[in-house]
């Protein structure tokens, strides 16, 4: 390494990070990545590995001062942000928005509260510490079951009744790393995502998509991929437009790319979550085709206390979607087909997330999943018959040669 350049640490070697990397180093630095997994995706793209949790902060920042990093980074996992935030503040490095903003995103709890006082529209809830608590719970059915503070849509399920509420709830307390979970009213309609970026404290509207619902049983509100733009009369983009600023002051920020996830119904907008960061999966990917904004150099800028710029950006964002692509269980043997699907154009883009040998159990979350696709057209139609063609020609193999592509 020249004793020159810059020394920047990257929390998680996820997929978007690679892009992070890259770009870093075109800016000087000499890039580290922490990950627990030296088999990570961004990790080759690293000037080198660290195996470190990126989610310890204490060891996080024990790296830093040992190794005088001058900046510490993560664009897309609110944990490791938060973990950038505190090792920020205690060493006087370049961070987004302080710890305790950083808390109040990665505690459930926390931003409902703040929700509520901030006049973001949102459903009624109740937090607990022990199943017996929700002797007490007055919301009506159905309910959404989570814990406060985990990660990859790990222990998120709708309850009908009272026996899957209790069930529910012992799985969240145990998925929860604070030991606690939190029961909302679910709220009927389409769900939608709004990608943003705060500038000088102003919320700037950059996309927004409509998810795909996987139907399986209790935990179909995990995701199967999107489309953008989301299906919104002029009048309901407004409101998504107006519940972006609200989420800016309520949380007070100020240059942050941000993201909200909701459900429209009947003209109305009730607020899932938030997070101040780059969406995960192809998010980067998304924005980028879709809007001609670049939303990592932004999340850079923010770190770094950098004008925010939206030069560049369409007037109307373009037509894509993704399509997530998951496993039976048992274990991963290779994705077929994606070659042939880029060569002729009918993807764009599509990673394996997956390696050969890698297991893979019932559960739908983010980091279950096999393969994640992108694809862009003129049309919702041509959009449709290009998710249609791609999942006729793909699929997965377990190790076996046995075909696994959920269905």
């Amino acid at each position: 390494m020249s004793v020159n350049k810059k020394k920047a640490l990257v929390l998680c070697a996820t997929v978007p990070h690679s892009l992070l990397i890259e770009k870093l180093k075109k800016r000087g630095y000499f890039v580290y990545v922490a990950d627990m997994n030296p088999q990570a995706p961004a990790v080759p793209f690293a000037d080198e590995f660290v195996c470190i949790s990126a989610f310890d902060k204490e060891a996080i920042l024990q790296f830093t001062r040992e190794n005088a990093m001058d900046l510490v980074i993560s664009s897309c996992s609110e944990q490791a942000n938060s973990v950038c935030c505190y090792v920020g503040e205690k060493l006087g490095l370049p961070h987004p928005y302080s710890f305790e903003t950083s808390l109040n995103v990665t505690n459930k709890g926390r931003m409902k509260r703040i929700f509520k006082t901030g006049g973001v529209p949102t459903a009624d809830y109740m937090l607990f510490s022990r199943v017996e608590e929700l002797d007490a719970c007055e919301l009506a059915y159905p309910l959404v079951v989570k814990p406060v503070d985990a990660y990859s849509s790990k222990g998120v399920h709708k309850a009908d009744n009272r026996e899957e509420l209790l069930r529910f709830a012992g799985e969240a307390l145990r998925v929860s790393r604070s030991g606690q979970g939190i029961v909302e009213g679910y709220c009927p309609g389409q769900e939608i995502q709004v990608d943003c970026v705060a500038v000088h404290g102003i919320a700037h509207v950059l996309m927004t998509r409509s998810k795909r619902t996987l139907n399986q049983d209790a935990i179909e509100l995990n995701s199967g991929g999107s489309i953008v733009p989301a299906d919104l009369s002029p009048e309901e983009y407004q409101r998504a437009a107006d519940v972006a600023q609200r989420i800016t002051d309520a949380f007070g920020l100020c240059d942050t790319p941000f993201f909200y996830q909701a459900r429209v119904y009947d003209g109305q907008i009730n607020v899932l979550e938030f997070a101040p960061r780059i969406g995960g999966g192809l998010s980067f990917q998304m924005v980028k085709r879709a809007t001609g904004v670049d939303i990592v150099e932004l999340s850079m800028d923010s770190f770094l206390g950098n004008e925010l710029s939206l030069k560049g950006m369409f007037a109307q964002p373009r037509q894509l979607a993704t399509l997530l692509l998951y496993m039976e269980p048992g274990v991963f043997g290779e994705l077929t087909g994606l070659d042939e699907l880029l060569a002729d154009g009918t993807v764009d883009y599509g990673v394996v997330l997956k390696k050969r040998g890698d297991p893979v159990d019932a559960n739908r979350t983010s980091s279950n999943r096999a393969a994640t696709l992108l694809m862009t057209a003129e049309t919702r139609e041509a959009l449709d018959e290009k998710t249609s063609e791609a999942l006729h020609r793909i699929d997965i193999l377990d190790i076996d040669g046995v075909s696994r592509l959920a269905r």
